[in-house]
């Protein structure tokens, strides 16, 4: 395979790499979202923060 092939290749797979890791964060983005308006629908005033430490902590482990 010539050099020029090589880099081409490393390229594609970098902008692969990264399409992925966009998909993933935005994934995680939209969970976070929807799982924070839930409790917002849920708890109001400062029993918001409450719920939201709460949700937070119990999620830590995942």
């Amino acid at each position: 395979m010539s050099k020029d092939a090589s880099e081409r290749s490393k390229t594609v797979m970098q902008v692969i790499g990264i399409a992925g890791l966009v998909g993933i964060m935005a994934m995680l983005f939209h969970k976070g979202f929807t799982d924070i308006s839930v409790i917002w629908q849920q708890h109001s005033g400062p029993d918001f923060w409450i719920a939201l430490a709460r949700y937070l902590f119990r999620n830590l482990a995942g």
